[in-house]
């Protein structure tokens, strides 16, 4: 993570990978706990899909300490900006895109006649080849699932540089109101939804269907006030830390932060999904990476310890490749035995996170640098054509 003058955020390096986790292990390691575990144990575990708003929330921060000033103004050119981003997120996504091409057309042609499968997945594979897919609720799970998330980090990013040029009048009381004020919206969607319930009544939780929750959950505009909450705390920390009025430590914040997720999470059977899904942690999300950025006390040093840093800088390709690689463990299922829960996590684990590490170093971080200088042209503006030469009487 980027450093600037007076410390770096490894911190939320490392806690970027433990959200990863949180989520992979949400996927596929629920039933590994369950009657083996203290309940609280299985819940936290089982709520893992809460930890994409830490997500939303953190990716808010991060872009307003690197790219916003005291006064609230953006100090890159949107395309510079957009440039850094798509090649950060794109030659990753679009190796895990085709890691998925071959399960994917699999499942549709499974389900489908040939000519409607094929339809499908042009449909899907075009969708999500762009990044449009969170915008359409049966599209967006349906190449790759995971990859939901950076189809609203897209939106995120593309709306972003016009955000920063209306920070500045944020300060005081102002600042307090859109803080409390982003959180409110972003609980918004999950309690109209429970209010009105539009796709029927039943049972809510992660296994449950609908077109409404899948809006409330995946829609970039739904889980827009989680980042915008991420970019105005972020903007608080930059004015904080060019003042340089305040050097406190923020492992209160931190410890706080880390316990009301941990609580919240543990909690999960009790409290209504489309709350807990959305928004509804994101203060407990906003003291801990608040608490991390000012330096987070023990559980910061334990977080910017360098091997959990290197693995969080590799946590995008572990979060992207944990449906890829299990498919390679259902393969290996017809070699090893791997019908407990336990030994297919343990499977899974054990190739995903070097696969990550290695995506990480031979994908990501080479290609960032191509990528970005091939759009170089494009930051830059279209060269104006050389004028034509003078035609010369007589020749």
């Amino acid at each position: 993570m980027k450093q600037q003058s007076g410390g770096s955020l490894d911190a939320l390096t490392g806690l970027r990978f433990l959200a990863a986790l949180h989520v992979v292990l949400f996927h596929f390691g629920t039933p590994c706990l369950q009657g083996v575990a203290p309940e609280w144990m299985v819940q936290v575990v089982a709520s893992g899909y809460a930890s994409v708003g830490v997500f939303f929330l953190l990716s808010g921060f991060v872009l307003a300490y690197n790219y916003v000033d005291a006064a609230g103004g953006m100090q890159t050119p949107p395309r510079a900006f957009w440039s850094a981003r798509v090649a950060r997120v794109y030659p990753v996504f679009l190796l895990m895109f085709l890691l998925s091409a071959v399960p994917t057309a699999q499942g549709s042609l499974a389900a489908n006649t040939v000519p409607v499968a094929a339809a499908k997945l042009t449909t899907a594979g075009l969708t999500t080849l762009l990044l449009l897919q969170s915008w359409v609720p049966k599209l967006a799970l349906y190449w790759n699932p995971p990859s939901w998330s950076v189809s609203v980090e897209a939106f995120f990013y593309a709306v972003f540089p016009a955000l920063a040029r209306r920070l500045e009048r944020f300060r005081g009381a102002r600042m307090t109101a859109a803080l409390v004020g982003v959180w409110l919206l972003g609980l918004l969607p999950p309690v109209l939804y429970l209010v009105l319930m539009p796709d029927g009544p039943g049972p809510l939780n992660a296994a449950s269907g609908g077109m409404w929750l899948a809006v409330v959950k995946l829609n970039p505009l739904a889980r827009l006030p989680e980042f915008l909450l991420g970019v105005l705390l972020g903007l608080v920390f930059v004015r904080e830390r060019a003042a340089a009025a305040s050097r406190r430590s923020g492992a209160v914040m931190a410890l706080a932060g880390a316990a009301l997720l941990v609580a919240g999470f543990s909690q999960g059977a009790w409290i209504p999904y489309p709350l807990m899904h959305n928004a509804l942690l994101a203060p407990a999300s906003a003291l801990l990476v608040y608490g991390l950025a000012r330096g987070g006390g023990p559980l910061g040093q334990v977080l910017a310890r360098p091997w959990l840093v290197h693995l969080g800088g590799a946590s995008y390709a572990l979060y992207l490749l944990q449906y890829p690689v299990s498919e390679l463990v259902h393969w290996l299922e017809r070699f090893v035995d791997l019908s407990s829960p336990t030994r297919f996590l343990a499977v899974l684990l054990v190739l995903l996170v070097p696969a990550s590490v290695a995506v990480h170093r031979w994908v990501e971080t080479p290609w960032r640098t191509r990528v970005r200088r091939g759009l170089q042209t494009w930051v830059d503006g279209t060269p104006a054509r050389p004028a034509p030469a003078p035609v010369v009487p007589g020749t």
